[in-house]
């Protein structure tokens, strides 16, 4: 496969070229002077809209498959506010990229006569048309009605102009994307850029969000018919790859050029503590909690689950996810035959069990002190598990600056699992539309895994609507979408009205594990206890919902974990966002969403 550029080369290409006025009122049309005088102003302008300002990326402490020891989010803890810094910059970006498409359009007559070629001016139109499909389905989703510009406003009609009905906001926006798939190519020589497959996608994943379940089948179809795309042939690498045909639409690190996406921005939040990170972030209990046993059953339902050894008969991208680990009732700790090789991270025998004091370290095969475990370090991950996905030791070079990880904004995966819901939805899904997408994806999961995957069959629309919201749960895990699956599956209220958890303490008195009980803290023990019960860091069989959604309350009261924070969320309010104080100041004709 031909080694192709990334979005990243486009928006760097254009940093280093010349650099537009950012700071152009959003709902306004701006002075342009001259600009759009040649091909190469034009191309400026076209490449900007490939920045994550503008194609935006989902705080990754948004989700429920992720826990933060040192902050909560405001889509989180209820702090959102008309007012909010996050909130007004989106909507403010949005319009701003709104606003060059629309005089990047009103400008091709003028192309046209300085000699553009019309391939060119098409793809043009193409990139443009897609911006605004993209930037009005996010606004629609978002925050519901909007401000809806069709041709380029004056600075006095952006003043004036109300929102439009949500409706109104998604059929311009769908008519965009297709403006967009008509004129684009499906791919580019040596470049990846908006593609007539990323527009597809991108109208398949905007009508998903908002409820629109048959214009989402026959986008989605419509880019699986393209014959582009497929799944890549190893789930874990996937995230680690330099390229794959998986990806639709993506962002790609540069470590020359210091510009990194994802987790890979914030290395040190990711990585433990032995290779040199913090371990501040790592995945939440209800996520280890969702992936079903390789018979395809729920945790609180398969015979094959262990809960003294959870790793044991998972799903295997529970393992390409998630760093495994031996626990206390590992079969290779109790027949001894456990080998610290077959527990590696980063060049590290991985083990968070609160007695190991010293671990193995693969470079000289020496035990050094086990600063990933409450034995040795109080500030080791707090819930006890570390993400694997997306890192690789790529992480640990150029100091742990930044790694040259790609972030798949929109990746084939995806439209499958979109398609399969969408069918399902619409109550038309048949187990062709199962082998075609979920099965597919759990084939290409279980893949040398020495198991058969648990084939999804037909059934009622409640049991496939179960089996397709705990798949999303699992492949898309870590990926940023989670956030959006929870408020448009309107399980936002359930799950963040619920806190988030941690493990116990370890210290309140002695600072390190010697063997002796009697010289460290009640809270020390009743850890050390838990991992020899085999209650560490998960304890017993949580109920799994309909939804995939465990509930671990109960390990509060059984004295495994401690609540780590309360969430909030207020059902009446926070499904739809506040349009900015700072807008409605300037148009008192915008009116504010519900409630806030």
């Amino acid at each position: 496969m031909k080694k192709k550029l990334s979005v990243t080369s486009i928006i760097v290409l254009f940093t280093l070229s010349a650099c537009i006025d950012l700071n152009l009122n959003p709902l306004s049309e701006g002075s342009s002077g001259n600009w759009y005088s040649s091909q190469q102003e034009i191309e400026m302008s076209v490449n900007d809209f490939y920045r994550t300002s503008f194609i935006t990326i989902d705080d990754q402490t948004w989700g429920d498959d992720l826990i933060n020891r040192n902050s909560t989010s405001v889509v989180q803890n209820g702090t959102m506010t008309a007012e909010t810094g996050m909130v007004a910059t989106r909507w403010e970006n949005y319009y701003k990229g709104i606003a060059r498409a629309l005089r990047l359009l009103n400008n091709m007559e003028n192309a046209r006569t300085i000699g553009i070629p019309e391939a060119n001016i098409t793809q043009y139109e193409g990139e443009a048309y897609f911006y605004l499909g993209y930037a009005y389905g996010m606004l629609a989703f978002h925050w519901g009605d909007a401000i809806l510009d069709k041709v380029g406003m004056t600075l006095e009609e952006a003043y004036k102009k109300p929102r439009s009905p949500k409706a109104e906001v998604l059929a311009f926006s769908y008519e965009c994307l297709d403006k967009a798939a008509e004129r684009l190519p499906t791919s580019y020589p040596g470049v990846q850029r908006a593609t007539k497959g990323a527009a597809l996608a991108f109208k398949a994943r905007i009508a998903l969000r908002n409820g629109d379940y048959e214009t989402a089948a026959k986008a989605a179809k419509a880019c699986m018919d393209l014959g582009v795309y497929k799944l890549h042939n190893n789930y874990q690498d996937l995230f680690t790859a330099s390229w794959s045909d998986e990806w639709i639409f993506f962002y790609r690190g540069d470590v020359t050029l210091k510009v990194f996406y994802w987790g890979a921005g914030a290395i040190n939040s990711f990585v433990p503590r032995l290779p040199g990170g913090w371990g501040v972030m790592g995945p939440s209990y209800e996520l280890v909690c969702a992936y079903p046993c390789i018979d395809g059953k729920p945790i609180d339902e398969s015979p094959l689950y262990n809960p003294k050894d959870y790793f044991e008969n998972r799903d295997p991208r529970m393992a390409m996810t998630i760093v495994p680990f031996a626990t206390a009732h590992n079969k290779s700790v109790l027949d001894g035959t456990y080998n610290p090789e077959d527990y590696l991270w980063l060049g590290y025998e991985h083990s968070p069990a609160p007695n190991r004091t010293t671990v193995y370290r693969a470079s000289d095969g020496a035990q050094v002190s086990n600063t990933d475990s409450k034995a040795r370090a109080e500030h080791a991950t707090y819930a006890g598990f570390v993400f694997k996905k997306y890192i690789d030791e790529s992480w640990l070079e150029n100091n742990r600056t930044g790694a040259p990880t790609t972030y798949p904004v929109l990746r084939y995966g995806d439209v499958l699992l979109m398609y399969a819901e969408a069918m399902i939805e619409l109550n038309r899904c048949t187990q062709e539309v199962l082998d075609e997408t979920i099965n597919k994806i759990r084939q290409r999961a279980y893949a040398g895994s020495g198991f058969e995957y648990p084939r999804a069959v037909i059934g009622s629309q409640s049991e496939l609507r179960t089996i397709l919201r705990t798949e999303r749960f699992i492949e898309l895990a870590w990926e940023g979408h989670r956030y959006a699956d929870l408020i448009r599956w309107r399980l936002a209220e359930k799950v963040y009205n619920r806190p988030s958890y941690f493990l116990r303490r370890a210290w309140s008195g002695s600072a390190s594990w010697d063997g002796n009980e009697a010289t460290v803290s009640a809270e020390y023990r009743q850890l050390i206890r838990n991992w020899e019960e085999g209650n560490y860091p998960i304890g017993g069989i949580p109920e799994i919902d309909e939804n995939g959604i465990a509930d671990v309350s109960y390990m509060v009261n059984k004295g495994y974990i401690v609540v780590a924070s309360e969430r909030k969320f207020n059902a009446q309010r926070d499904y739809l966002w506040p349009v900015p104080d700072g807008d409605r100041m300037i148009n008192e004709n915008l009116d504010q969403n519900p409630n806030w």
